[in-house]
């Protein structure tokens, strides 16, 4: 009788070896949780700037950083005899409902003209109305309004922006649907943007 509870309580230690030794702490579970970490690292890192170069992926207006153009031209400024002003559509990025138009101008005006302009007075006094139109859905989107029936952009007439320098303007515009991929961009009394990417 003893023999055999002595060759059980052996049985139960081998086990209980055998167990521990497959469950240790630095064991299998270990490296599964390496592997986790690594591919959660491989994403774009908090407050990194997003594809469309706002740091942290935010809307709105500011300095645009490095960011590369989706497309630049350059126009003439009637208001200004001899001035140019250069007008880089920077993104469309869409946010939630929205879809945000990011636009840089850089007034490059001639000598005896004010250091101190706006896009207003760059578009030979006219307002600037930006539109998206949507050609697979035969759309057109104006800037959105607010709850006061104020349209959700930068102000045409109070942003300023000096000569040889560049200033950055948003607008907002209910967002086209997923089937859009590019847009053409009316923007003030100059030539569209054709086919204009819409970032998601």
């Amino acid at each position: 009788m003893q023999i055999g509870i002595r060759r059980g309580t052996v049985l139960i230690v081998a086990l209980a070896a055998l167990v521990s030794g497959c469950s240790s702490p630095d064991g299998g579970d270990k490296g599964a949780g390496e592997k986790k970490v690594a591919a959660q690292g491989s994403g774009q890192a908090a407050g990194a700037p997003s594809p469309d170069g706002i740091a942290g992926g935010g809307a709105g207006g500011g300095a645009v950083g490095s960011s590369t153009p989706v497309a630049t031209v350059t126009f003439d400024t009637p208001k200004f005899p001899n001035g140019k002003v250069e007008v880089a559509v920077m993104s469309l990025q869409v946010r939630g409902k929205l879809a945000i138009l990011t636009v840089r101008l850089t007034p490059h005006l001639p000598q005896g003209s004010p250091e101190k302009t706006n896009p207003y007075e760059l578009n030979d006094e006219i307002p600037l109305a930006p539109e998206l139109i949507d050609t697979v859905n035969l759309r057109r989107y104006v800037v959105v309004k607010d709850n006061q029936q104020k349209e959700v952009q930068t102000d045409d007439v109070m942003a300023p922006i000096y000569n040889e320098q560049a200033g950055v303007a948003t607008y907002s515009f209910a967002a086209p649907p997923a089937n859009v991929q590019s847009v053409d961009v009316h923007y003030g009394h100059w030539p569209a943007f054709k086919n204009v990417p819409v970032q998601r």
